[in-house]
Parts: C-alpha cells; structure tokens; sequence
C-alpha cells in the first residue's frame, strides 16, 4: 500500500489510504529484527526444550535399558529403576525418553507426556522424568517388564539454538527469514544397509500467553514450514561421520497474519529406506538464523 503525501483538502481516496497505512502498522526497515549466528561448535541435544544445543558432546541415542521397577512420586513425576547398574548416568537432563513393555502399560511413555519436560534426574540405578499434564488417576503397582531408551532419530524436527523472536503488528507485514547451518552427523548401523533421511527447514511457532501471573511467558505452537530441505544417504554401514553438511536458505518471504512469533532453525534424522540405524551425535558449526520484519 502507498499513501499519498501530503494530502489535499477534499481529497477523500488519499485521506482514506493514508489513514489504513496508519492503522496498518509501523514501518521502516530495521526495526522489529532478531537474529542468531555463532561459529564456534556447539551439540546437539534433541530435548524439547532449552538448551536444544551444548557446548559438550551430547549422546542422541542411548540403548535400551531394562527396568525392575517404576514408580508415581507425585502427580507430575515417575521414577523408573534400571534392572542393573550402568557404568555412568545413562540419560542427560532435558532427554525426552521412550518407555514400554512395562506391566501395567499406564507406565508406557505412550500413555504419558514424557518428551517436554523430560529428565529431571539420573543417576546409575534409576532416573526421574517428569510428565507434562497432571496425572489424575494414579497409575498403580509396577509388576514387572518394561524398558528405556532415548533416540532422535525418527519422522520429528530437533531444534536448534538458532532461535529467533519477532512481533508482526500489521496485516500488511511481511517477514524476511534466512538461515544457514553447518553440522557433522554421526551414525551407528544395527543392520546394513542403512538409509538415513538429513533434513533442515526453518518452522514458525505462534507465541500465546502462558496465562501465569507468576511467571508470565509464552506458550509456542507449531505454525508453518517456512522452509526445508532434504538430503539422503545410502548403503551406510558400521559407524561413521557423514562429510560435513551445508545448508543455506536465501532470504525467504513469509506471511503470517499479526501475532508474536518464533523461528527456529531445525534437523531431522529418519530411518525410513531400510537398515537399522541410529544417530549418535551431531556436532553444529557454523549457524545462523534472522528474521527482520518490513512493512510493505
């Protein structure tokens, strides 16, 4: 939209189009821009919430773990006991674990939200995770069975911590979004050949107030793709590092309607073509996200 200026007397179309460029937003370019960029390396997590990435190794894939015991501590919490002592905690706060084949299958991570919140505690013999919701029918004696894992790999984005906030404030908006990532992937193959899926996009989040007057924030819900890539691998065997992997997205244009948003910056990993695989670790190097909004 253009307005006329100045505008004359009597001038009814100029007066109305200026008055809607008013109501539309501000403008200007530089305002209202967020961005993210950093060289040095930094690991994956693959939890849901912060920190996605950590400036030491992160395991993305943890064997499963037999259980001997699981147990509600309260209404938002289950501490699963391991069958044997593991040589050093096996999972890191923040890992939104897989749990099943417990007898009753109230225990199964299906049956929970275990993956937001995540790990709260471990040591040798027994981890602590915390479920999402409140549990309002407790979930009974344990009987016996059950194991635990934690892998990242599977049909899901990992975020990283390319992660980016803007407010659009006119229905006339627009948001320009680039990003580049760089990541050295590691893989072990349980049975070969293996494929692997590598994807990267760019998702927007819709922001909405948490509605906690004592720790007032937002919630985020998946929105839109802005913007993803594919990359596939074949006849992978053993264990390996996949050459280092660039990503560039342009400046894109996007389009959402006024509201508080959150671009992140996110990988996937999918076994999907045959084999047995898993990703270890992903080491991200250099990064960067930006979101800048215009008024057009």
């Amino acid at each position: 939209m253009t307005a006329k200026y100045p505008v004359d007397v009597g001038d009814n179309e100029g007066i109305l189009d200026a008055v809607n460029y008013l109501l539309s937003g501000p403008s200007g370019l530089g305002q209202n821009f967020a961005g993210f960029s950093s060289y040095e390396p930094a690991y994956l997590t693959g939890n849901f919430r912060t920190p996605f990435a950590q400036p030491t190794p992160a395991a993305l894939y943890v064997a499963p773990i037999a259980l001997s015991n699981a147990e509600q501590l309260d209404d938002r919490t289950i501490k699963y006991t391991f069958a044997s002592a593991q040589p050093t905690p096996p999972f890191a706060l923040g890992n939104g674990l897989s749990i099943y084949g417990i007898t009753p299958s109230d225990y199964d991570s299906s049956n929970l939200n275990l993956a937001q919140i995540g790990v709260v505690e471990c040591t040798t013999t027994y981890v602590i995770v915390r479920n999402r919701d409140a549990i309002t029918t407790p979930l009974g004696t344990y009987v016996s069975g059950g194991d635990v894992e934690y892998s990242t790999t599977g049909n899901f984005y990992n975020s990283t911590d390319c992660d980016v906030r803007v407010t659009v404030t006119g229905g006339s908006d627009r948001v320009f979004v680039s990003g580049q990532l760089d990541s050295l992937i590691s893989y072990e193959v349980f049975s070969a050949p293996a494929t692997l899926t590598y994807g990267v996009r760019i998702e927007r989040y819709a922001g909405e107030p948490n509605n906690n007057p004592t720790n007032p924030d937002y919630i985020f819900n998946e929105d839109a793709t802005v913007v993803e890539k594919l990359y596939y691998f074949t006849g992978l065997t053993g264990t390996g590092t996949l050459p280092l992997q660039e990503t560039v997205f342009s400046t894109l244009v996007d389009e959402p309607d006024p509201g508080y948003y959150r671009y992140i910056l996110e990988v996937k990993f999918r076994n999907n073509l045959g084999g047995d695989l898993q990703v270890t670790s992903s080491e991200l190097n250099l990064r960067s996200i930006a979101a800048q909004v215009v008024k057009q």
